[in-house]
């Protein structure tokens, strides 16, 4: 069943956007666009992608994804390559446009921080594709920018009970006066396409300006147990990147 869960939820993102595009839109992993299968290999070739530093080990790429591809990052230093660890990664909607953002660890097994870095992607299952379909893509050297240019994320402070079905979510001022502030609703979610509730994800905006929002509650009496709990965090936007994934730490209501 899970297996089966994960193909509906796959075959109906678009739809599940769509239908939260008023509130906001989904950003669990099977909600990233693909870009055009018929594309030109010259317009397909490469990966459009921007770096900044987290801090002393961590680095945050923000980059175009086409859900065709598998993909990975490395570092170079000294002429020479190795790939680094995944800490976090999801999508985004950055100013209208779904990014994925991609945080890497580039301690691991080295004395040396990378110069450059670079994405790479191989395209998955090739056999389905048409030959001139590149089978893998690159980014650019990336050259990190500075910890700096990474946005800080309101604090949450509560979620609080207003009823019985309506919670308010409250959260610090914004700093450093961010282009975007994103409300992260993690809550059971209906697919009538298998007639079951299941976790899921929702990215909405609300003003950079505001401390707090008011949320319903899923109740119905077929939630199954697991799928109940209520989740919210913050995350922040700026010069299209964003706040440090691993630093969020969501606060949970039952409903």
């Amino acid at each position: 069943m899970p297996s089966r869960i994960a193909a509906v939820i796959a075959t109906c993102a678009l739809s599940l956007g769509a239908l939260a595009s008023n509130a906001g839109a989904a950003t669990a992993a099977s909600s990233s666009p693909a870009g055009p299968v018929g594309d030109a290999p010259s317009l397909r070739s490469a990966i459009t992608a921007r770096a900044a530093a987290l801090d002393r080990c961590g680095y945050q790429i923000v980059r175009s994804h086409d859900s065709r591809y598998a993909y990975s990052v490395s570092g170079a230093v000294g002429g020479a390559a190795r790939g680094l660890k995944i800490q976090a990664e999801d999508d985004v909607r950055v100013s209208g446009a779904w990014r994925k953002v991609t945080q890497v660890d580039a301690c691991a097994g080295a004395d040396q921080r990378p110069t450059t870095l670079r994405v790479t992607g191989k395209l998955e299952n090739p056999e389905h594709y048409d030959p001139s379909v590149p089978r893998t893509i690159h980014s650019d050297a990336l050259k990190p920018a500075a910890t700096s240019v990474i946005p800080k994320a309101p604090a949450m402070t509560s979620v609080d009970r207003l009823d019985a079905d309506t919670v308010r979510v409250t959260w610090k001022p914004a700093a450093d006066h961010p282009d975007q502030v994103l409300l992260m609703e993690r809550k059971p979610f209906y697919s009538s396409e298998i007639g079951l509730w299941h976790p899921y994800t929702f990215q909405r905006d609300v003003p950079v300006r505001a401390t707090s929002t008011d949320r319903k509650l899923e109740r119905d009496s077929d939630i199954p147990p697991a799928a109940r709990t209520h989740a919210y965090w913050i995350r922040a936007v700026k010069d299209g990147f964003v706040s440090d994934l691993r630093a969020e730490k969501p606060l949970t209501i039952e409903p």
